[in-house]
């Protein structure tokens, strides 16, 4: 019907002028009546007066939350360092010390990070992270494997003063303290990260990607997350990790984690990402740890740990029914022989419940109790066992020192039997196709003509037991052959082809 009416020319041309009529009419009623338009106006102006107040009294509160981070800025960053490290790399070689886990936080300038390329023999090559003053005379907290094996380490203040460093190492817990020629710094305060709680303010300090004096801001995401970092550093284990969305990048490794009162909770260590860069997880070692082991290693000068021989594991729902434990304790996997484990007899399917009256809560809680008791020390240990509860006593002994050796690549052990091993992991679990095995040490190199390649010994063979010793890192190996004679026969209990064999070895 519409679209007849529109077809008959006379019809539209009046239809048209109609409508510029009724238009005329309605913009003359609307042009001679200013009040509408001055109503709009007022109503505008009124909004916009009401929004200026209630933002003012509204936003009161950020600009106190903004002045605290200001705050948290300016007693940090005073106390904030960069580090540049020096390390000689030898013929086709890569840095040491260096995980999947951390080379995105080792980064050249710029944060290329071309240092993880192949270089020829001799080749230096400079990475660089960051780190907190912790003394005033000139001692500064870091990441072990940011200065772990330098031939150089720099460390730039805030205030733009440089000054070279010397290093002590603690290579198992992954931190390190550099002493530098300086007096008078500002220092940061420690926080007790046992108090920190899921959800609290949490700020990265740090270089990231060689940009001084940077802060970040996030929360504590999670508490007490387990990263066992296997491949390339033996030994290792952070068992207690804050994680935080705060963002890290390549650079922060080694710098502050504060709380909102700036004080110090965690060491930034590590960051997951399926693409190298912050997605927002992020991990830190908690600064009571932080603080044990640089206060051990400036006092010391090393970390002495206490050692029972025992691997530890967390319950299954299943295994707590199975043995009788509501909550808490530890399982212990293996017992390693001739330890103070051994000798005080603990087994295999014990649950670990109380050490000297402390009530065990899981492995990792286990692992700290055992760590920090002083070697020569005895304890008091409570298992369950056929479920009845039964004391034991046990001598700790210090644990072994994992150092540059274990840093660095073969045990002396293994170099003393012409072998190179490292720890089983899933990357050379599928390069030598071992199947399921997850205990033991993979030989990944044989000399030729050495003491083990006379005795049959291949690339590929895990050693399960060496000298009646159970292998469950190369530290383990340097422990069992660490009294042998040259001539002694060396019993090693390897596994080829999902078959045992033993093998003896006649040490050099």
């Amino acid at each position: 019907m519409v679209a007849d009416i529109w077809s008959r020319p006379k019809a539209r041309a009046g239809m048209l002028i109609a409508a510029f009529l009724v238009g005329c009419a309605l913009t003359g009623s609307l042009l001679t009546r200013p009040s509408l338009a001055e109503g709009a106006y007022q109503a505008r102006t009124q909004t916009a007066a009401i929004s200026d107040a209630a933002l003012a009294q509204r936003t009161s509160g950020l600009a106190s939350l903004e002045d605290g981070f200001v705050a948290i800025a300016q007693r940090v960053l005073p106390t904030v360092v960069s580090i540049r490290a020096r390390r000689t790399v030898q013929a086709g070689g890569d840095v040491p010390d260096i995980n999947d886990l951390f080379r995105d936080f080792f980064r050249g300038p710029g944060g290329e990070g071309p240092e993880f390329r192949q270089f020829p023999r001799g080749f230096r090559a400079e990475g660089g992270g960051s780190g907190v003053v912790i003394r005033p005379d000139g001692w500064v907290l870091t990441n072990d494997h940011v200065v772990g094996g330098a031939d150089k380490v720099t460390v730039k203040l805030e205030d733009g003063r440089e000054f070279d460093g010397t290093v002590r190492r603690d290579y198992r817990s992954d931190l390190a303290v550099v002493k530098i020629d300086a007096r008078d710094l500002p220092v940061a305060q420690f926080a007790d990260s046992d108090k920190v709680r899921v959800g609290q303010w949490a700020l990265a300090f740090g270089a990231p990607l060689a940009l001084d004096d940077t802060m970040t801001l996030g929360i504590i995401s999670a508490k007490k997350r387990q990263q066992a970092i296997a491949e390339g550093t033996e030994g290792r284990f952070y068992p207690t990790l804050l994680q935080t969305d705060a963002s890290i990048n390549p650079g922060n490794s080694g710098g502050p984690l504060v709380d909102a009162t700036g004080r110090v909770i965690g060491i930034n260590v590590a960051i997951k990402s399926p693409t190298g860069g912050n997605v927002g997880i992020g991990f830190a070692i908690p600064s009571n740890t932080a603080k044990q082991i640089s206060d051990a290693l400036i006092s010391k000068g090393k970390v002495v740990r206490g050692f029972l021989g025992v691997v530890p594991t967390a319950l299954t729902p299943a295994q707590r029914e199975k043995y009788g434990v509501k909550s808490g304790g530890a399982l212990v996997e293996t017992v390693s022989e001739n330890t103070p484990a051994a000798k005080a007899g603990l087994q295999p399917e014990d649950v670990i419940v109380k050490v000297n009256g402390k009530d065990i809560e899981d492995d990792v809680d286990f692992r700290n109790v055992i760590a920090w008791t002083n070697p020569g020390e005895t304890v008091e240990i409570v298992v369950r066992r056929g479920g009845k509860d039964v004391k034991l006593t046990a001598k700790l002994e210090a644990a072994p020192d994992l150092g540059v050796a274990d840093a660095s690549g073969p045990s002396a052990g293994g170099s003393k039997l012409g072998i190179k091993v490292e720890r089983v992991t899933p990357d050379s679990a599928r390069k030598y196709n071992l199947g399921d095995i997850q205990r033991g040490v993979v030989v990944v190199q044989v000399e030729a003509g050495s003491p083990a390649d006379e005795a049959g010994v291949q690339p590929g063979d895990v050693i399960l037991r060496a000298n009646g010793r159970e292998m469950t890192a190369p530290a383990d190996l340097d422990r069992a052959l660490s009294g042998v004679k040259s001539g002694d026969r060396i019993p090693l209990v390897i596994r080829r082809e999902n078959a045992r064999t033993l093998v003896t070895v006649v040490a050099p």
